[in-house]
């Protein structure tokens, strides 16, 4: 066993390990709730959240490396390119489920042509992270101790589709859930106010993720990434 005296190591590892327990735990929550209400949409929600949390597998199970065996996950071992493969993998999964729920509440006529289109860019960028994660991701050395600080290769097709996701979320579901909640009233207002939020926050969280130094900023970013599935939960829950 190796203790980091490092606070930031602690601070991200925590942080990356409470994002994944949020989402394993109300995306469960969701999807048994769904089951026995029979709520098509929730159940999709309950995927989508589950998706999310797993975003930050990477950095969790490098934490969880280092501390067992004072090493990161990165190896001759495990491959070169296994953090990025753990964080990103969960893409496409999470944004067909959240292009479904967004095309079922905000245009269900044009719902199966968003979702396949996307499923299509989702699998381009799974192409891209598993076969070319050499060339997607600049990941330095880390410092004895240190969770791996890993980004995107700039004007990549990984980083160009990953910020292509990031805008259509931002757009569609932040701002399309924000009209919708202005057009609505009651109940269904504030259901669709929680998710427009959730949503800004989650697209803000995404792009934070990527691009803050490691530190306190990261840890923040990832509070804003709890408060996110934590607000679509509740926007979309019976």
């Amino acid at each position: 066993m190796y203790f980091p005296t490092s606070w930031t190591f602690w601070l991200e590892g925590l942080t990356a390990a409470s994002v994944i327990s949020v989402g394993i735990v109300l995306g469960l929550i969701s999807i048994f709730k769904a089951r026995k209400l029979k709520a098509k949409l929730l159940t999709v929600l309950g995927f989508s959240i589950f998706f999310i949390g797993f975003l930050y597998l990477g950095p969790a199970t490098d934490f969880l490396m280092v501390i067992i065996t004072g090493s990161n996950v990165n190896s001759e071992i495990w491959g070169l390119g296994i953090y990025g493969i753990l964080s990103y993998l969960w893409i496409a999964p999470a944004l067909v489920c959240a292009m479904y729920i967004g095309g079922e509440l905000l245009t269900p006529k044009r719902k199966w042509i968003i979702v396949i289109i996307y499923l299509v860019l989702g699998v381009v960028f799974e192409y891209f992270l598993w076969f070319h994660t050499a060339e997607t991701f600049n990941i330095p050395p880390p410092p004895t101790g240190e969770i791996i600080d890993s980004s995107f290769v700039t004007l990549y097709p990984t980083f160009l589709l990953m910020a292509l996701f990031i805008l259509s979320i931002l757009v569609f579901h932040g701002i399309g859930f924000l009209a919708k909640a202005i057009k609505s009233t009651g109940v269904l207002r504030k259901k669709f106010l929680l998710l427009g939020i959730g949503f800004i926050v989650f697209s803000v969280a995404g792009a934070g993720d990527a691009l803050v130094d490691p530190g306190i900023g990261l840890v923040i970013v990832r509070l804003a990434m709890i408060s996110s599935i934590i607000l679509m939960y509740l926007g979309l829950k019976a």
